[in-house]
């Protein structure tokens, strides 16, 4: 079985190579010395970060934030083909920060007729419960300061806890990205070579 580790790095390289040909420019050399320079999170944090939240990380998860605590400017998950991709990973900070104004609430799709129509609501993927914003959905990689990459703790019975969905706004919704981080950048490495 191919390890976190070996997929994270994988990645970097098909990034770095091809940086340009992804997002239309050149990755910039302070970006990616930035990205190299970054530690791993140590157990303590990682730890500070569940008792927080009253959480349990998956394994996966806590492997890749003890390689990288965040990736700053570099885009390291690519997981979803055609419009939106190049998360960047946030910092454990970041997620603190991010969790004290941004899904810190339970909100229903109902609640925003405006946004999301009933027929939105039915296309929604039935691992998810239906909610814009949950208490229990948790950042931790973003695009454009928009769109979120969450782990889920409170899937519907349909989903598995930690599962990985993603919020897009305009127009506002919940996507199914993956069942776990690992599965996340396995989805990131064949969407850049689908791209490169």
């Amino acid at each position: 079985m191919d390890s976190i580790l070996n997929i994270i790095k994988r990645n970097e390289q098909l990034f770095l190579e091809n940086a340009e040909e992804l997002t239309d420019e050149e990755a910039e050399q302070e970006d990616i010395d930035g990205y190299f320079a970054i530690q791993g999170a140590s157990e303590e944090q990682l730890n500070a970060f569940e008792q927080q939240f009253q959480i349990k990380l998956p394994e996966d998860f806590r492997r890749v934030y003890r390689y990288k605590n965040g990736s700053g400017y570099v885009s390291l998950l690519w997981p979803q083909e055609g419009f939106y991709r190049g998360y960047r990973l946030l910092s454990l900070q970041e997620m603190s920060k991010i969790k004290s104004y941004f899904q810190n609430e339970n909100r229903r799709m109902i609640a925003f007729p405006d946004v999301i129509d009933e027929k939105q609501i039915q296309q929604l993927d039935e691992r998810i419960k239906p909610y814009l914003f949950c208490e229990r959905w948790f950042p931790f990689a973003e695009y454009a300061g928009s769109l979120y990459l969450m782990l889920d703790y409170d899937p519907s019975p349909k989903g598995t806890v930690a599962q990985i969905i993603c919020y897009v706004h305009d127009p506002d919704f919940i996507y199914y990205i993956a069942s776990s981080i690992t599965e996340a950048l396995k989805l990131t490495e064949a969407v850049i070579n689908g791209l490169v």
